[in-house]
């Protein structure tokens, strides 16, 4: 079998209605939605490499700042075990690295805001 589809096969399966709430899980979906048509990273005619371009865009740092850094990183744990391609597995541990940078502000009391839909 070939790689995994982002959206279908990993990104569906940590972002369930146990992990968000319906609210910031729909805004999530409309995010992931809008970047697959931008950056075609599908698995059914798209090239997965294109997450490496996602994955260092201002759209993936909206979706991390709606789902918060643990929820992110477990997204990004989930591609490196699930693509074999080196590139792929590298940009997501590079987000991931990025990512931990982030984890002093979410610590604090500084508000985060997103676009809503």
């Amino acid at each position: 079998m070939g790689d995994p589809d982002f959206l279908r096969n990993i990104a569906s399966k940590i972002l369930t209605p146990t992990t968000l709430d319906l609210k910031r899980l729909d805004d999530v979906r409309r995010l992931l939605a809008a970047a697959e048509s931008k950056y075609k990273f599908s698995s059914y005619g798209g090239d997965p490499k294109r997450l490496i371009e996602y994955f260092q865009s201002p759209d993936f740092t909206e979706l991390v700042l709606l789902l918060g850094v643990d929820l992110s990183k477990k997204l990004l744990q989930e591609v490196i075990a699930s693509y074999t391609d080196k590139d792929i597995q590298a940009a997501a541990k590079k987000a991931i690295d990025e990512i931990d940078g982030y984890k002093d502000l979410e610590d604090s009391d500084t508000l985060l805001m997103y676009k809503k839909f």
